[in-house]
């Protein structure tokens, strides 16, 4: 009889367990691992209650017009679950000369496409109103090839001028990546921004087009036009319930060392991945699930190339502030869904949320939740402030713009090292060099946030395109993934002592 084929699915956020699931709806013809490092699923995702609230340390929420998270979390029978943020509170403000403007009306992905709004915003100088009016006339660009590439900062500069880029679009758009705008690139991070450039010419063009659709198709659907969905007992439930539908093992408090080549042929599988505290497990196939900076050190025994390929990756660190008040205190309508920063206002913090105005039934009756982004790329030096002392500054960003009377109920203090990406000029072509040495690897896998796209309806795509792949291939295995003599060398250097060598 022959065996089932082995898949070992490293790392627990969303896109190993999301990996996992995929494969194990396609068929029982599979065997499936998934190795977590640390004691918890997840990820990024964390959801805590504290006295009534509900706090989601990490992501609140993800994209509604990309339909992967949507799907999977009908899949798991949580339709009936999904939420919209509240519809009279769907704006934000813009810390600008020590006020909070409102966006102006129309805005999408940054992109002004109403005049009126414009016209009376108070963010920007006239001379900076009529030269947004001139994108309709801006030449487009046509990129040619992965290398060809522009920041989001210079694209927004090219076609709107310098204020709309600095103070609206750019702190708007680098705030998703917790980035600098002048860094990231728009090929990777807006692709379709480049596309709306391409087939229209003008983005305000373009944008008008989308959101007219997204209006009409708005009215027959859940959600009534949000562009960000979410789960009434929050994003944790997403990952209890997609844990609780995978029958395979799952092994939290297991970090995976390395990862190296079998003999061609070997019976038991092209790789050993190597389990500190653990047998080492034999794969047929490997799933990669981390951030670059945990995954390197676990290709390079395989193969030193991976060293360089994996270096152009970077991310940044963050740390999100929850202060609770009684709403009493906050004399402020809090009528929107928070505000953002635009880094040239010299502020500490990159962003608010005030949970209880973006949902429902997050934050008990007379009370108030805010939310405080710190670090990002840039400004992680603030990080290195205890929690206590995090917990003040927060409280000064939020005094800045909110007349608050009261101290805080209770604070808590979320941190994420090194998580979030930062797809810098050029990512393009470094996953491209990525790609080509996995293809010499058959059955090896890089998927997860920040390698082809950005957040968790992404990344639960990317999951289940490699789910798809591995149930497609069933290649039989060849000479190609034979370690080098570099990699034997660098192996022994990163095992666990006794491991190189062992038969079994």
């Amino acid at each position: 009889m022959k065996r089932k084929e082995r898949v070992v699915v490293v790392g627990g956020g969303i896109t190993g367990l999301t990996t996992a699931y995929a494969l194990e709806k396609a068929g029982d013809d599979v065997d499936v691992v998934v190795l977590e490092a640390s004691s918890r699923l997840g990820g990024n995702i964390v959801t805590q209650t504290h006295q009534g609230f509900t706090i989601d340390g990490g992501p609140d929420s993800w994209v509604a017009t990309k339909p992967y998270a949507t799907a999977l979390a009908k899949e798991l029978g949580l339709g009936d679950e999904l939420i919209a943020t509240i519809p009279e509170n769907r704006k934000v403000y813009i810390a600008h000369e020590g006020r909070l403007h409102p966006m102006p009306e129309g805005v999408m992905l940054g992109v002004p496409t109403e005049v009126r709004p414009i016209v009376e915003s108070e963010l920007f100088t006239w001379d900076a109103k009529l030269r947004m009016g001139l994108e309709l006339v801006v030449p487009r660009r046509i990129f040619h090839g992965d290398r060809d590439d522009e920041t989001v900062s210079s694209f927004l500069q090219r076609r709107f001028g310098d204020q709309l880029a600095d103070r609206l679009a750019g702190p708007l758009l680098g705030g998703i990546f917790a980035g600098e705008a002048d860094a990231i690139s728009i090929r990777a991070a807006f692709p379709q921004l480049v596309a709306a450039e391409r087939e229209h010419g003008s983005l305000i063009v373009a944008m008008r087009k989308q959101m007219a659709a997204r209006r009409a198709a708005s009215a027959s659907k859940s959600g009534g036009g949000s562009a960000f969905l979410s789960l009434k007992r929050g994003m944790g439930d997403l990952v209890v319930n997609l844990a609780h539908r995978i029958s395979s093992e799952i092994l939290t408090d297991t970090k995976a060392l390395a990862i190296t080549a079998t003999e061609p042929g070997d019976p038991r599988g092209r790789f050993r991945v190597f389990v500190r505290g653990r047998p080492r497990i034999f794969a047929d196939h490997v799933v990669l699930t981390g951030p670059a900076h945990a995954t390197k050190p676990l290709l390079e025994p395989l193969d030193p190339a991976f060293g360089p390929a994996f270096d152009g990756f970077d991310y940044s660190s963050t740390a999100t502030v929850f202060l609770a008040y009684k709403r009493k205190d906050i004399d402020h309508p809090l009528d929107a869904s928070g505000y953002i920063v635009p880094r040239s206002s010299g502020r500490a913090a990159l962003a608010s949320t005030w949970i209880g105005s973006k949902w429902e039934n997050r934050v008990p009756g007379g009370q108030a939740l805010l939310r405080v982004f710190f670090g990002g790329d840039g400004r992680e030096d603030l990080l290195t402030m205890p929690d206590d002392e995090l917990a003040r500054l927060a409280e000064a960003e939020l005094g800045a713009f909110l007349k608050i009377s009261g101290k805080p109920l209770f604070f808590r203090t979320f941190r994420y090292n090194k998580a979030s990406p930062q797809p810098r000029v050029g990512h393009l072509a470094r996953m491209a060099e990525l790609r080509k040495h996995l293809a010499s690897f058959p059955g090896l896998y890089v998927a997860g946030n920040g390698y082809d796209g950005i957040g968790i309806p992404e990344c639960i795509r990317q999951a289940r395109e490699v789910a798809a792949t591995i149930r497609a291939s069933r290649a039989p295995l060849d000479a190609s993934h034979r370690p080098t003599d570099d990699a034997l060398a660098t192996r022994a250097s990163v095992l666990p002592p006794g491991s190189v060598g062992r038969a079994s």
